[in-house]
């Protein structure tokens, strides 16, 4: 009895690594919008400090030129902020297309499983059938001797 030997198994193999390669690029993708996250949090807390600063300085009558120079400090910050965001955003566009495109080829390899597990089945139950067919002319000729 010969082995069950799926047609497409080359397509499904590739099919199969494609996924992997895309789940690996999802992961490095994730890991930097991860890295972007921690900067976007460093500068806001970067801000923070110089709010807080500021209001140090002004409630200790501090001189005109640290105010500003502190003020000056938290307007650049802030401008880092929205550059930052808008890096973010770009990763994370980037880390959904890659996602879409994992679950494209998840569903590309699935369905060939798919065909595979049915014509696994199919020919399973041909066999089943042949050897059954086998077992009942045994029997017939069987019984035709013993008549």
């Amino acid at each position: 009895m010969k082995r069950f030997r799926f047609r497409l198994q080359t397509l499904l193999d590739r099919r199969k690594s494609l996924e992997e390669q895309l789940l690996a690029q999802l992961g490095e993708l994730r890991q930097e919008e991860a890295i972007e996250i921690k900067k976007l949090n460093a500068l806001c807390r970067q801000l923070d400090w110089a709010w807080e600063q500021s209001e140090k300085a002004l409630k200790k009558n501090a001189p005109v030129e640290e105010i500003n120079r502190l003020d000056e400090y938290a307007k650049t910050t802030q401008d880092d902020i929205k550059l930052q965001q808008l890096t973010l955003e770009a990763v994370r566009e980037r880390v959904e297309s890659k996602r879409q495109e994992v679950v494209k080829a998840m569903q590309d390899r699935q369905v060939l499983e798919a065909l595979k597990e049915k014509q696994e089945q199919e020919y399973l139950m041909a066999i089943a059938r042949a050897e059954q067919n086998e077992l009942d002319e045994m029997a017939s000729v069987r019984y035709a001797r013993g008549m």
